[in-house]
């Protein structure tokens, strides 16, 4: 499903350059849309970027999957979602190549790329679309715009369908990503290390299932057996922990 259009105007436009939106790094980065910004949530999602330290806004499903893949690559070092493209310069690209640029009513407003990614060998930048969406001549009218945006600054643009997603692994992910974190399910910070050295203790015996290892650990600390499952979750997106996520994980079978 594509992603729905956000509300627009000119006074949302100037507010957003007043907040900073666009704008820093990391943690400090503030996107150009987001998940407020519809007037329904729809498919759109919030989710906790252990690469940044903050909360990406994740404006269709697709986004949310590719989210989790390259959240979890040690190649990535920041993740930039709904990154804005600077008006005056898409504007110049649209005349140039007399392409209509996108606007609300009267007033063009900013492309934005899905994802601006910087990895250990340089910025990435990423739109996601569904495969069918690239058959339509305006979609790909916006994208030639989007395209030639980055070229000038010498950075590499890619399309992402949903062809292109490693769907068991993604699907895994968002299993791990999903509930409680470690310290909010374990406050106290001693016996969190503990639970999880008894988990990293069960796992080296590579015959017992994932049950069998909530009710160990469970037991022997009195913590209660949901409570366990954030730490096991953490220890593999802490890669303490190395599971194969690209296949289905089956945890009635022994963990290794």
């Amino acid at each position: 499903m594509g992603k729905l259009r956000p509300r627009w105007d000119y006074q949302h436009y100037l507010q957003a350059l007043h907040d900073g939106c666009g704008q820093g790094t990391g943690a400090n980065y503030k996107p150009q849309i987001t998940i407020h910004d519809f007037p329904s949530q729809g498919v759109s999602a919030r989710v906790f970027g252990h690469t940044t330290g903050r909360i990406h806004h994740l404006l269709s499903r697709l986004e949310e999957y590719y989210f989790y893949l390259i959240d979890f690559d040690p190649d990535v070092l920041d993740i930039r979602e709904q990154f804005p493209l600077r008006l005056t310069e898409t504007l110049e690209i649209a005349s140039c190549f007399n392409i209509r640029h996108p606007q609300a009513g009267s007033f063009p407003y900013p492309i934005t790329t899905d994802f601006l990614v910087t990895r250990v060998d340089g910025l990435h930048a990423r739109t996601i679309k569904p495969a069918a969406e690239l058959e339509k001549k305006r979609v790909l009218e916006k994208f030639s715009i989007e395209y030639q945006y980055w070229k000038e600054k010498g950075v590499e643009w890619k399309i992402v369908t949903e062809k292109d997603i490693q769907w068991d692994k993604a699907r895994n992910l968002q299993w791990l990503y999903a509930g409680l974190s470690a310290k909010e399910a374990v406050p106290d910070a001693a016996l969190r290390e503990k639970a999880s050295s008894c988990i990293l203790e069960l796992l080296s015996e590579k015959q017992l299932s994932f049950p069998l290892i909530l009710e160990t650990v469970g037991e022997a600390l009195s913590i209660a057996q949901e409570n366990i499952i954030p730490l096991f979750k953490d220890l593999v997106l802490s890669r303490r922990v190395v599971v194969n996520l690209n296949r289905p994980i089956n945890f009635m079978n022994p963990l290794s």
